[in-house]
């Protein structure tokens, strides 16, 4: 995917600068928020991905979303990034930037859905088991889905851990239908 690699490039460039001078949490953090910014508003990305809009208008509205004055060395990477006409790549290049990150100092980001709220010990418990398979750090975000009835579904990376009641009766389902069309098939 060409977006993909665009923002890529980018992201491997601030990481690389971050990295040599020491800012890539500081870095990380700021963009971090902007990120929440862009995934809550579809208007804002908007605005930033628009043609008509000088990037003057569009740091400025960066900076009034963000409630605090931008670190020089971002500002400048992100007046770049719109000078190019790759407003619309923020979100990308904040996502493939803290993946960047996550790398560099050893953490994995796990989703973890349930069906009910976990305990803080159920969720520590959880965490430190799943920092030992992974080998390292987690960070956790836990997000309740009622529709799993009961367990817990994981997604680590590119990877689903699905221990829930939904998915073991779609699994018996299709068990079952598969049964009945070979009984079919016999006929």
């Amino acid at each position: 995917m060409l977006n993909g690699a665009v923002a890529n490039r980018y992201a491997r460039a601030l990481i690389s600068y971050a990295q040599e001078h020491g800012v890539v949490e500081d870095i990380g953090a700021q963009l971090g928020k902007i990120r929440a910014f862009l995934g809550a508003s579809k208007e804002l990305s908007q605005f930033l991905a628009s043609p008509v809009v000088t990037p003057a208008e569009k740091m400025k509205a960066l900076e009034g979303v963000l409630g605090e004055p931008l670190r020089p060395d971002l500002a400048r990477f992100l007046t770049v990034l719109l000078e190019r006409g790759r407003g619309s790549y923020l979100a990308l290049v904040s996502d493939r930037y803290q993946d960047l990150a996550d790398a560099l100092n050893g953490r994995v980001r796990v989703e973890i859905e349930t069906a009910q709220p976990l305990t803080e010990a159920d969720l520590d418990e959880l965490v430190r088991r799943l920092t030992e398979a992974c080998g390292k750090t987690v960070v956790p975000k836990v997000i309740e889905n009622p529709a799993l009835i009961a367990g817990v579904r994981i997604h680590v990376g590119h990877r689903v851990l699905d221990a829930t009641t939904a998915n073991a009766l779609r699994q018996f389902r299709d068990r079952l239908l598969a049964r009945a069309v070979r009984k079919e098939g016999i006929r």
